[in-house]
């Protein structure tokens, strides 16, 4: 996937994405839920308002804490450590 792509709004759910190169993609809104992103780079991805609901984001790469506060998840989407669940996710586990 080149490193501009226009993915906003795109219905991707449960799609396979392993290994993609979302550098720099534009997934505003996009529906992300139950993907596996594993080695995924996400390095500059805009992902505001995505569905990221039960995605594995376990081994993606360069994904922030900025990206994900910006996203849509719940407590089935699988985060890298040191990332946190934003507060604004449903079920989100307090410490």
């Amino acid at each position: 996937m080149p490193s501009w792509a226009d993915l906003i709004g795109a219905r991707l759910a449960g799609a396979d994405l392993k290994g993609a190169n979302l550098r720099g993609a534009r997934l505003i809104g996009a529906d992300l839920s139950r993907a596996d992103l594993s080695l995924a780079d996400l390095t500059g991805a805009d992902l505001r308002g995505a569905d990221l609901r039960g995605a594995d984001l376990t081994s993606c790469l360069f994904l922030t804490q900025a990206q994900l506060d910006a996203a849509e998840g719940d407590t089935g989407t699988r985060l890298p450590p040191p990332l946190t669940r934003p507060a604004h996710w449903p079920g989100r586990r307090l410490a």
